[in-house]
């Protein structure tokens, strides 16, 4: 059994390695050669752990077939699953439009397709895509010939493959029900749905909003534990324990109590912030929703000053073309297990700090090394400026440096040699060498040799 995979990016190579898993033969588009050739020597555009050895597995099987147009695959293929990201700058969501109206040209009277619509869109939008197929198309009947089908997913970089094997749910939104939809639905997820996880079906705007709202929920509770960290620094309480109090009410539970610089990635801010939007196209201020957004925008844009403050770099005002502070920021990546960097704080911190025009900014991520292809990632205006360099190793990054920033909870910072780190580091006489730690990651007690700071311990 066939199914076409419209868009080689995150989301679609996730998608189309695990279906393989799933025993289909899947033909995979993607329309940017330079992109498709990566993928042909089993190089995904992400670094998610385990994708490239899958995608090498099903090419050679010739499971995987990759192509540049889906024009050819989609009379041979029973669903067509679309995932192509929505254009960050254009929102009116043309690119996507354009791809559903081509493939809405190539379904044929004959068979049933069911198109599923994988990426993440607004509110309203699977409608929308709805209508135009019904305008393109007037000679075929929805639930007869095809059905347009809302089956957004929850794919945690660093984690993807894991998420889509064994998700918490199977969302599927549908315009209206029909036998052939539901059917198309269990051939696709049966072993998931062999393994009891539970299936939502309900219309396209119920379906689009169960994932808005949890992605919106989640980073209200990161937003929010943040605050209560900083909370726990002025008044002297621990957020270890407190984070460990909250989590035992069960209405609550453990995850996403975790004290971070903020919230990033390509899902979080612009989900919440397409949420916020639709909700005023309603009418209606999402306030708390907005309150998370500022928050976490007033926690990263405090990471700057924070550091300035620990070495008092106010005394080379006097001197402005002078460098004489050195920062060493521990982590680029919004998160650990992935090189993406869209929203991260690492990188909205060190653009701030370079910024400032007289402190030198020293960066290492296990993910971005120099004259790697993942260092072209970096905005320019950051590796462009003289004052930014990324280090081979962390005992590089923090050589003379007069602070030390963990922003990615990375592993490889779990087992560092502390002692050398002390040594190598810039500390004023009978001083102890300062860390700051957005993460959380060590006790006061491991960290003794050191001005540690951690948040809210």
């Amino acid at each position: 059994m066939n199914i076409t995979v419209v868009g080689g990016g995150y989301v679609g190579v996730i998608t189309a390695v695990c279906l393989c898993e799933f025993g289909f033969r899947i033909y995979l588009c993607e329309q940017n050669q330079k992109q498709l050739d990566s993928l042909k020597q089993s190089i995904s555009p992400s670094s998610e752990p385990g994708v490239n050895q899958l995608l090498k597995k099903h090419i050679n099987a010739e499971t995987l077939v990759l192509s540049t147009t889906f024009s050819n695959f989609i009379s041979k293929s029973f669903a067509v699953v679309v995932t192509i990201k929505p254009d960050d700058n254009n929102p009116n969501l043309s690119n996507i439009h354009s791809a559903i109206r081509a493939i809405a040209l190539k379904l044929e009277k004959n068979r049933y397709t069911g198109v599923l619509i994988k990426t993440s869109l607004p509110v309203g939008a699977c409608a929308i895509i709805a209508d135009n197929v019904k305008f393109v198309r007037p000679d075929l009947k929805p639930g007869e010939h095809y059905d347009i089908i809302s089956n957004p997913g929850f794919l945690r970089e660093g984690v993807a493959i894991h998420d889509f094997m064994e998700p918490n749910r199977i969302l599927i939104g549908l315009e209206r029900s029909s036998t052939k939809s539901e059917m198309l639905v269990s051939k696709i997820y049966k072993p998931l749905e062999a393994s009891g996880v539970p299936f939502i079906f309900s219309n396209f705007e119920t379906v689009e909003l169960i994932r808005a709202a949890s992605i919106g929920f989640v980073a209200t509770k990161m937003a929010f534990i943040n605050e209560v960290a900083d909370l726990c620094e002025r008044c002297g309480a621990n957020i270890n324990t407190v984070i460990k109090g909250i989590a035992l009410d069960h209405r609550i539970g453990r995850k996403a109590l975790d004290v971070s610089p903020g919230f990033g990635g390509s899902s979080f801010p612009r989900t919440i912030r397409t949420l916020v939007n639709a909700a005023k196209a309603f009418g209606l201020d999402f306030h708390i929703l907005t309150s998370t957004i500022k928050s976490n925008s007033t926690r990263i844009s405090g990471i700057k000053t924070k550091i300035l403050s620990l070495i008092d770099a106010s005394q080379e005002k006097t001197f402005p073309n002078m460098i004489s502070k050195q920062v060493t920021i521990l982590g680029l990546s919004f998160k650990p297990q992935t090189g993406d960097i869209r929203e991260s704080a690492s990188i909205f911190a060190i653009n701030d700090l370079l910024h400032d025009g007289n402190i030198k900014v020293v960066a290492y991520d296990p993910m971005f090394k120099p004259n790697d292809t993942d260092y072209e990632k970096l905005p320019n205006e950051i590796v462009s400026n003289k004052n930014f360099h990324i280090a081979e190793s962390v005992y590089d990054a923090v050589n003379q440096s007069d602070i030390v920033v963990i922003m990615t909870h990375w592993n490889e910072f779990r087992s560092l040699n502390l002692q050398k780190i002390k040594e190598l580091m810039n500390k004023k006489h009978g001083e102890k060498p300062i860390i700051l730690d957005y993460r959380n990651m060590f006790s006061k007690s491991e960290m003794s040799m050191f001005n540690y700071i951690s948040q809210g311990q």
